[in-house]
């Protein structure tokens, strides 16, 4: 009993240290405050070096930990026209799903999507659509389809382990109750996509779909 608590507690451990590495990449989206950059002084090819770096960094230790701890799904390759249309009706039923609950709750626009946005607009405003509708959906999923939930399903019934995988996600981007409602429904999307299609590249592929949605929505209202 101790050993099987030690191994959970190392684990929430892990996940902690890894949900922080899936954030790193972004660390070159945006201005560096400390040295001294603004939207008029910055040299943009210094973030792109840093964000293929660190990108292909954390990509590294999120594919060596999900091959370590799990094998469970297939990743980029046997692909089908079938899936990817999966992919993309379930991008469009999740993004419908969150305009909905912002209608019902009169959700405000987070200040992080007007810091986006504003980042869409300024010199790095590619690297910006990029990150966030590329790179960072695939690393997202990597951890918390690839490697979160495929570690509870052993541990768990399928069921709790797709709960508790979407709770996790869904405070890990934003801790109000309307926005977290919203988006444990994305994550639950993507979860019954990666169960119907074994394969963890058609949850990344919804994933950058739903982002590229929401930008595009965004882009169109704020």
């Amino acid at each position: 009993m101790i050993i099987k608590a030690g191994r959970w507690i190392r684990n929430v451990f892990i996940g902690l240290m890894l949900f922080v590495v899936v954030q790193i990449p972004t660390l070159a989206d945006g201005y560096w405050g400390w040295w001294g950059e603004t939207q008029s002084n910055i040299t943009v090819w210094k973030h792109w070096v840093a964000f293929l770096a660190l990108s292909v960094v954390v990509w590294i230790i999120l594919f060596m930990t999900y091959r370590k701890v799990t094998s469970s799904y297939k990743l980029f390759y046997e692909l089908k026209s079938s899936m990817i249309v999966q992919a993309i009706v379930v991008a469009v039923a999740v993004v419908s799903f969150e305009m909905l609950i912002s209608l019902i709750f009169s959700t405000s626009v987070e200040s992080e999507n007007y810091e986006i946005i504003h980042l869409i607009h300024s010199p790095l405003g590619m690297l910006t659509l990029i990150c966030s509708n590329i790179v960072s959906p695939i690393l997202e999923e990597l951890l918390f389809r690839g490697i979160i939930q495929g570690v509870l399903r052993e541990a768990l019934p399928g069921v709790l382990a797709i709960i508790l995988t979407n709770l996790l996600f869904a405070f890990g981007h934003g801790y109000q109750i309307e926005s977290a409602l919203g988006m444990f429904v994305v994550g639950c999307g993507f979860s019954w996509l990666l169960i119907k299609t074994k394969n963890l590249s058609m949850p990344m592929l919804s994933h950058m779909t739903v982002n590229w949605l929401v930008t595009i929505i965004n882009l169109m209202f704020i």
